[in-house]
């Protein structure tokens, strides 16, 4: 009587290799015997959504909409990849395949949990460290940035530069709302001398040029109500941008004497400059607030046309 213990045929299934890879690529790899190969993928898996995260925050304008189509299909790329590959190797597995250690329910669990955190933990990282998502409720800054706007800011912006004029920054107000994020434009830097009369704003002296672009246009307000006026290209220094006056604002309420901005501190206006909580109530904002600058527009709630890099 033979006493060798035979084992029973462990062939590998092609739907279940596939499916672990679908909910986790790397998964069916590891399935399959292959744990070097199935770590690499969920390791490129994980790292595939900040990347292209980190990527897109960059891309000019010009490529904005088909390096955002890139991006995704970059993202959703690594599972198809993982799922085909699974598959594949668990065709080509021999019928004699014969089990490893790690091949159990526990392990695929362990290392399923493991990509998964490894991703999220990115992610986190990503979060706090470099980019940041938000969603814009005010409608202080139109017409650059609508209500119900996301965009996406960029936390290393002054690690080793400061501020300037025309930046878009991203910052708690010094009133003392510290959970808050506001998201204004910077019209003047720490030496500057600014000051607004008769709606038109100065800086140092000079008053800074401005043409409509569209006249009776129509905004709307915090409260959702329709607002009529005018919007302005503005020129400050070596930046353009666009400005929202209503027709109907009471003008002195916008306009504010000389300030002196102290170093460190920016002055900072909404481009809606008739409906707007900014420097005008609460002073220049020391830079020690600001987290970051909102670099790009990734879904627009009014209209496509603004998807891209903020200006």
């Amino acid at each position: 009587m033979n006493n060798t213990a035979l084992r029973d045929p462990a062939k590998r299934s092609p739907w279940l290799a596939a499916l672990l890879s679908f909910i986790m690529p790397g998964v069916g790899q590891v399935y399959c015997g292959r744990l070097l190969r199935g770590l690499a993928l969920g390791l490129a898996y994980g790292l595939a959504i900040p990347v292209m995260l980190g990527l897109l925050a960059y891309a000019g304008p010009a490529s904005t909409i088909l390096f955002g189509s890139l991006a995704v299909i970059a993202v959703v790329g690594v599972m198809i990849a993982a799922v085909v590959d699974a598959w594949r190797l668990a065709v080509r597995t021999r019928s004699d395949y014969e089990l490893k250690a790690f091949n159990c329910p526990g392990v695929y669990l362990l290392i399923g949990l493991m990509i998964q955190g490894s991703s999220i933990g990115y992610g986190l990282h990503v979060r706090a460290s470099f980019f940041e998502a938000f969603r814009v409720s005010a409608a202080s800054m139109y017409p650059t940035i609508a209500i119900n706007d996301r965009i996406l800011g960029d936390k290393t912006a002054y690690r080793k530069a400061d501020p300037k004029r025309g930046d878009l920054v991203l910052f708690h107000p010094p009133s003392g709302e510290w959970r808050m994020t506001y998201i204004k434009r910077v019209v003047a830097i720490g030496g500057d001398t600014v000051q607004m009369t008769g709606g038109e704003l100065y800086v140092n002296g000079q008053k800074l040029p401005r043409e409509p672009v569209a006249d009776q246009a129509a905004a709307v307000d915090d409260a959702g109500k329709a607002v009529k006026g005018t919007i302005y290209r503005e020129h400050n220094t070596n930046t353009d941008y666009e400005v929202f006056i209503a027709a109907d604002a009471p003008e002195p309420a916008a306009n504010f004497g000389e300030v002196k901005v102290p170093e460190h501190h920016c002055f900072v206006l909404g481009d809606n400059r008739s409906y707007s909580l900014d420097s005008r109530q609460f002073g220049p904002v020391p830079y020690a607030m600001i987290i970051g600058r909102a670099d790009y527009l990734y879904w627009p709630a009014g209209s496509w046309s603004h998807f891209g890099r903020l200006n």
